[in-house]
């Protein structure tokens, strides 16, 4: 007699658990999009932190370099700036340079010493190059008229 009722229960319940299994269902995909979009988003920053480390890593190692016209025009640039500094220098004390160049007097002077032997040696070297050059023209030889 009571095979009916415990039949019914077992259906009932069966029932329930596909139901509850059904709202359940939307949960679950829930969770795993979160999971793969925690996994996503940690790749990315694992990514980015990579590549921000070797750029601090070029910046610490001073790869910064000019090109070969960038250098020619800073090597152009100091020199008008020495150039500058000693033809300022010629009618001006280092004290009134001071100021200009926001040093102290000392460090002025010394700047006019560095400028000074930097355009002497860039001479030095202009005039041992170009001397180099007039001593191979006169060392070439004209071929005799015949």
């Amino acid at each position: 007699m009571a095979g009916p009722i415990h039949e019914a229960t077992d259906k009932l319940s069966k029932l329930e658990a596909t139901v509850a299994s059904r709202a359940q269902a939307p949960l679950k995909k829930i969770e795993r999009l979160e999971q793969t979009r925690d996994r996503r988003i940690k790749k990315i920053q694992e990514q980015y932190a990579a590549k921000i480390a070797e750029i601090q890593r070029e910046m610490e190692a001073g790869t910064e370099t000019l090109t070969p016209q960038e250098r020619e025009q800073e090597s152009s640039l100091l020199r008008e700036y020495a150039e500058a500094i000693v033809t300022f220098s010629r009618s001006a004390s280092a004290s009134e340079l001071a100021p200009l160049l926001g040093v102290s007097a000392r460090e002025a002077k010394t700047l006019i010493m560095q400028a000074q032997a930097d355009l002497g040696a860039t001479d030095a070297a202009e005039a041992t190059a170009s001397s180099s050059e007039d001593k191979q023209d006169d060392h070439q030889t004209v071929p005799a008229a015949s």
